[in-house]
């Protein structure tokens, strides 16, 4: 992509090796949790198939704002943009110029049937510029996070008494292996959940599963009742940059086996295996229509913390824009 030279002396480029990590820092701040690595593998994929689309906005040789295109194998048809811009910087007009070759980018594509959008919930203005250019709010997902204060001890303890109330057990999956049955297990877990960005799509369960992170823990909950059948539901965790923080990425239960202790048995197994590998910090997210999660994450003594905003804008199928 050619320099496209702004207003108050930015240039709007494509970014080089040397601006990666000022990308990644700011989409980043963006975000409701720390994705650096999902970020940096984004980036690279962009280099070699053309998947998603980053321009940096540059004022005297420093990068201080970023705009990411992206393709949503999991939603199919849809694209996520992310504008960001360094704080310091911001009402300038920056935000205006990266957009502009945001909104050029979907216009020029075709077969996307919307654009959508995930903010931090504390960002009001950055949801405003997003309104600006069609987009409304869809959901509202609700940020958790709980200090892991308890010794291993109590944890384990915990985690016994809640998987036996549950009658069930828990094991760790191999993805690699056994992502047949995980995925089966996701989609019944995904009934009855808030529809992501209100597409009325349907969520392609393989595309999400490879979107885990490749260091994630990923547990079923297996009875002895139904030897044979599906396990009861499916629990994935994953650490934060520097393994302090960890992130429940995923926490669900099949609708034939809910207000049975599942969900509680999940978060005991989720708080256990970070406190083992040395965190301080779990964090979750969750819609704020799904009443029965935000119950559980009460009852384990989250708190509420930083969520973000789903917007969505649906497009002209022809045309590429609506």
């Amino acid at each position: 992509m050619p320099e496209r030279r702004q207003a108050l002396g930015t240039v709007v480029r494509a970014p080089d090796a040397t601006d990666i990590d000022d990308v990644v820092e700011l989409l980043t701040a963006a975000s409701a949790y720390d994705n650096r690595p999902q970020l940096r593998r984004m980036l690279a994929a962009g280099a070699e198939d053309d998947a998603s689309r980053v321009w940096v906005a540059e004022q005297e040789g420093v990068v201080v704002g970023a705009a990411a295109l992206t393709e949503m194998p999991s939603l199919p048809g849809s694209v996520s943009a992310r504008i960001v811009v360094r704080e310091s910087e911001r009402g300038q007009g920056l935000g205006t110029a990266l957009a502009d070759e945001v909104v050029a980018a979907v216009d020029a594509r075709t077969g996307s049937g919307a654009v959508t959008c995930a903010l931090r919930d504390d960002l009001p203005r950055g949801r405003l510029f997003a309104e600006r250019y069609g987009l409304a709010v869809t959901n509202h997902n609700v940020g958790w996070s709980i200090d892991l204060c308890q010794s291993e001890e109590d944890l384990q303890k915990h985690l016994v008494g809640h998987t036996d109330r549950a009658a069930v057990r828990l094991r760790r999956a191999d993805v690699g292996t056994e992502s047949a049955l995980v995925m089966a297990v996701a989609s019944r877990c995904v009934i009855g959940f808030p529809v992501p960005f209100g597409t009325g799509r349907n969520v392609d369960m393989r595309s999400a599963l490879n979107a885990v992170p490749r260091d994630a823990t990923v547990f079923l909950a297996e009875s002895d009742e139904e030897a044979g059948g599906l396990p009861r539901g499916l629990a994935v965790m994953a650490p934060g940059a520097g393994g302090t923080v960890w992130h429940t990425v995923f926490t669900g239960v099949d609708p034939d086996h809910r207000r049975r202790g599942v969900g509680r048995a999940f978060k005991a197994a989720v708080l256990m295996e970070a406190r083992r590998a040395g965190a301080q910090v779990v964090t979750a997210l969750s819609d704020e229509a799904n009443e029965p999660i935000t119950r559980l994450n009460r009852a384990i003594g989250m708190e509420r913390t930083v969520g973000y905003w789903s917007l969505a804008r649906a497009l002209n199928a022809d045309a590429g824009t609506g």
